[in-house]
């Protein structure tokens, strides 16, 4: 199963709408926080922190201003295990795997201090109207964010699922009670999604703890949140996904240019889109896209230099490989095991994938000394076998 799904419903909790009660509601409110979404969407993590910092102090007994700065420490710290891309999003084994990353001790700490804050609001909220629609759907959205911290920074699927679990029951009475609260929808949609291809042998878990959906519901649901006021640039980024996942690679294409263009400092779209009209089979579109990300970060512009940019062109390269732009992905590569910055397992994987390029493009002397270098260095994956075998054929050649 693609656990980003779960990711992705996690994430549609944590944007929630801002339809709240008439203490609530104020529309200069409204308008602000909308600028600090902005702000998120391009990346400018510390300009949306001051907004909700600032709202924070002319609304103190608003539920959103703490519940969103906790949010933004969860997204930083999320780019800094550089786990926001499509590709990390969609890797089967993204939450089994192990991190040796730890959230320094002191943000986790104001993370959830933030989050306990917000509650607490919410609590003051229902206890004056246990019935207020909007304390309760910020209540629910308090539990999204805990969900989203455990699956994606603590790896728990259990937490996740448990605080999941809270949130959809609260989204599932709203709808029920009030069918326009369109906004909800998008946390129903992406919950029974999710819920609706888990595989078999991964229900009993789901049970328990009293989840049900389907694929068709879920996507129903998602359909009816477009609507939503407050809700579409999330529930766009959901279906982006959702369409991948589905292949509905055009579908995909139309919202990823959409998101893109509207958010021009953020580099993960225009990385997305590369991606997207990859798969589509679309190569020669796709290569301008991530040409032009690389210029931004060797440019050093606003955000994107905040990519790894040893990373990112190893990545590249590989794309630019898979595509068979092979003087591309050759330019990359060396660039690769220049870089002090990259890995060394990404320095060992550039020299092999030079010396494939080299016999590739009859330079078999190259290519012999690229192997050589692979097997004079530590063995990452089967690097020393595949170089060997190369050897063996330029050799015999």
């Amino acid at each position: 199963m693609k656990k980003t799904l779960l990711f992705l419903f996690i994430l549609a909790l944590l944007q929630a709408p801002f339809t709240c009660a008439q203490n609530l509601r104020d529309p200069r409110f409204v308008v602000r926080a909308e600028a600090g979404f902005d702000f998120i969407f391009n990346m400018d993590y510390d300009k949306a922190a001051d907004v909700f910092n600032a709202l924070g102090q002319d609304y103190p007994t608003h539920p959103a201003p703490p519940l969103y700065l906790a949010s933004i420490l969860w997204m930083k710290e999320m780019e800094r295990r550089q786990d926001l891309s499509l590709n990390r999003f969609i890797a089967p084994t993204y939450f089994n795997d192990k991190t040796t990353l730890v959230m320094p001790p002191q943000e986790k700490a104001v993370f959830f201090a933030k989050l306990q804050e917000s509650e607490t609001l919410c609590r003051a909220i229902l206890q004056r109207n246990r019935g207020d629609k909007d304390g309760r759907y910020f209540m629910a959205t308090v539990y999204g964010l805990r969900a989203s911290f455990a699956i994606t920074i603590d790896h728990s699927l259990r937490d996740a699922f448990s605080y999941g679990n809270k949130c959809y029951s609260i989204a599932k009475q709203l709808t029920q009670e009030d069918p326009s609260y369109y906004d909800a929808y998008l946390t129903l949609g992406v919950y029974e999604y999710t819920v609706g291809v888990i595989p078999w042998y991964m229900r009993w878990m789901i049970y328990v703890i009293g989840g049900h959906g389907s694929k068709e519901a879920g996507l129903a649901h998602l359909a009816l949140a477009e609507k939503g006021q407050y809700v579409k640039d999330q529930a766009e980024l959901v279906s982006m996904v959702l369409n991948v996942r589905e292949n509905h690679l055009p579908e995909a294409l139309r919202i990823a240019r959409n998101l893109a263009s509207r958010f021009p400092r953020s580099y993960l779209f225009p990385i997305n889109l590369a991606q997207i009209l990859n798969l589509a089979g679309r190569k020669e579109e796709a290569v301008p896209l991530l040409l032009q990300v690389e210029k931004h970060a060797e440019n050093g512009d606003p955000n994107f230099n905040r990519i790894p940019l040893a990373g990112f062109r190893f990545n590249a390269a590989l794309q630019f490989l898979y595509m068979g732009k092979l003087d591309l992905a050759r330019e990359r590569f060396t660039k690769a095991t220049q870089d002090p910055q990259s890995t060394p397992r990404e320095k060992t994987l550039s020299h092999l994938y030079l010396a494939r390029i080299l016999d590739w493009q009859w330079n078999a002397a190259e290519a012999i000394r690229e192997c050589q270098i692979v097997l004079s260095l530590p063995v990452v994956e089967d690097s020393h076998s595949q170089a060997k075998k190369l050897l063996a054929k330029l050799n015999g050649r």
